[in-house]
Order: structure tokens, then sequence, then C-alpha cells
């Protein structure tokens, strides 16, 4: 029991973390002023995001049932690694140097194999601070409550999530976090990182700090509500459901404060 504790704790540092890092990049992001949609309050950005996943998890489960060998989902993970790596490090540096200390950081990936869930993370954060700081607040609030919906049907009826985890699994490549003590481990996947930092983020850049910081102690609060279950009854659960909920209700609260307040 310890064990699986020790994991718990772990991972839900290192979310918090990944949610308060976020909300740095994702003010960076803010400052630069760089808009990629053409009106970012627009809820169609939603559903296009939400399609955007549909077919790329559609495209994963085609590759992993046809295509025996793992290079090339390694490949993916590897270039989402240097993608993000290039977003990010572009705010601070010209394209020379972006692009060589991009390709520098790939190579410790493949160097170091116990730094790559780091980098996941760090991928997570990069992606997740870049669309918070890209999208309104209406629909990234859309796309939070859909997203979720879609995690609760594809783990708990169609299952097709933990098929696509269990087999990124066999082929040692996958795009979750995981740490292990012992024997036991718990993992979390890239997107239960993501989706609330965007969520921070846009929250950041249209209501303010204190509500965006509450958002995402209560995307922890909501992943602590699942460890805590998942220590008594093993098993695979959707992580985004409670994360979101967590999140939106401190959202809730935190403008509530504000108004009661007044600051």
């Amino acid at each position: 029991m310890f064990s699986i504790r020790f994991v718990a704790v772990q991972l839900l540092a290192a979310f918090m973390c990944c949610m308060m890092i976020g909300l740095v990049v994702g003010s960076l992001f803010i400052a630069t002023g760089i808009q990629t949609y053409d009106n970012p309050s627009d809820p169609a950005n939603a559903v296009s995001l939400i399609i955007g996943i549909l077919i790329t998890t559609g495209l994963l489960l085609l590759v992993l049932k046809f295509y025996k060998g793992n290079a090339l989902l390694k490949g993916l993970e590897a270039l989402m690694m240097f993608a993000s790596a290039n977003l990010f490090i572009s705010l601070f540096f010209d394209d020379l140097v972006t692009l060589a200390l991009s390709l520098g950081l790939l190579a410790v990936r493949f160097v170091y194999e116990p730094i790559r869930p780091y980098l996941l993370m760090f991928a997570a954060v990069v992606v997740g601070g870049f669309l918070g700081s890209q999208i309104g607040l209406v629909p990234v609030l859309l796309f939070a409550v859909l997203i979720s919906g879609y995690d609760f049907i594809a783990v708990f009826l169609t299952k097709h999530m933990i098929v696509l985890a269990e087999r990124m699994s066999e082929k040692k490549t996958s795009l979750t976090v995981n740490f292990s003590h012992k024997k036991q481990q718990v993992m979390l996947g890239s997107g239960d990182f993501v989706v609330p930092i965007v969520l921070s983020v846009s929250l950041l850049n249209s209501v303010g700090l204190f509500v965006a910081v509450a958002a995402a102690f209560g995307a922890a609060a909501g992943l602590g509500s699942l460890l805590y279950i998942m220590e008594r009854k093993k098993g695979y659960y959707p992580g985004l459901p409670p994360i979101v909920f967590g999140s939106l209700l401190f959202t809730v609260l935190a403008m509530g404060a504000k108004a009661v307040l007044h600051f």
C-alpha cells in the first residue's frame, strides 16, 4: 500500500508543478501577442480540436493494429517532443539556435531514457500553454467538457483508450507519464496534463491570475480524488472527468470570491 501511495504522491506533485509552470509558459505566449485563430472566441474552435483528437486516435489505433514495429511510434513521440521544444525555445532565441537546442534536447531523450517522462510533461506544458493563449474562454470551456465526456466513453464504454494504452505499452512507447516504485506504478495520459493547462491559461488570459491559479489547484484536487479511488480499486479510469470537474468547481468558487470581495 505504501508503494502505490508513494507513486501517487509523485504523480500529483509532478502534475501540480506542470500546472504552475504551464501558467508561466502560457503567460509568455500571451505576452507575444501571436494569434493563430481568426476568431479565438468562436465555439467552432472547440469542435475542431475534438475532431483533430478523434482523427489522431483513430489513426493511432489503425497503426497499432496493422504496424508490427515500434519505430514509427517512437518517431511520432520524438516529433511531438521536438515540436514543443522548438515552439518554447523560439520565444528566446533565433531559428538556428532554437533548432540546435531542440535537437540537443531530443538527443538527450534517446541517450538517457529516464528523462523521457519529464520531456513528455514538458511537451504537455508547452502545448497546453500555447493553446490556452490562443483560444477564448467559451470554446475552451466547451472543449474541456466535450473531451471529458469523450474520455469517459473511451475508457468505460468503448474501452478503445484502454486498448490504445496497452498496445502502445507493449511496443515500449506511449504518450503517458509513468511513475513506478518497486512493483507498483501509476500513469496519466499527456492529454490529462494538457487540457487543464489549456483551461487555466485561458482563464489567465481572460479573467486573471487568481482564478487561473484556483483552476489549477482544482485540477490537482480532482486528480487527487481519482488517485484516492485508484488506490482502493485498481484498474483503468478516465483522468479528465475528475480533473476538469475539479478545475471548473474551483473556477466558480474563485469567481464567486472575486465578486464578493471585490478584487
